[in-house]
């Protein structure tokens, strides 16, 4: 590893430190392999671009030229951006979820239609069924009239 690599592992080595975080939610904070984090800071591979930029683009108050270069100030206020301190894996959680949630609205929405439905199709069979039990009971009534009216 060249010496300019060095530096630059060093420069991240530093806000890795800085960050508070361990190996594994630091490389799921900037978006990169727990493996790559490591040989990166154990001198083992030089830092590529994705390292970098993932340092950039998710913690706050890096200067990406200090970053790349050496070449600045680094200021030691760093701290993790709200959006991309999550892990990846709970990002997809929050999208299933809100997901769940929207399909169990639509769904008890659906059952609710569905319910209501049922009770007024109920209501109109029960309706029914009480005019056709009436219609039968209007000739039985009238022949047991005419039968007191002879007897």
């Amino acid at each position: 590893m060249t010496q300019k690599h060095q530096d630059r592992a060093e420069r991240i080595i530093r806000v890795f430190n800085d960050s508070g975080l361990n190996q594994r939610q630091f490389s799921e904070t900037i978006g990169v392999s727990q493996q790559l984090v490591s040989a990166v800071i154990n001198f083992k591979k030089k830092p590529n671009e994705a390292i970098l930029f993932g340092i950039i683009d998710h913690i706050s108050f890096i200067d990406p030229i200090w970053l790349i270069t050496g070449i600045g100030k680094y200021k030691n206020n760093s701290y993790l951006k709200p959006e991309s301190s999550i892990s990846l894996e709970n990002q997809i959680q929050n999208i299933i979820e809100k997901h769940f949630e929207k399909l169990s609205l639509e769904l008890n929405q659906k059952i609710s239609n569905i319910e209501e439905y049922v009770k007024k199709t109920n209501a109109k069979n029960v309706l029914r069924r009480i005019d056709q039990d009436n219609s039968k009971l209007v000739p039985q009534l009238n022949k047991k009239e005419s039968k007191k009216l002879r007897g």
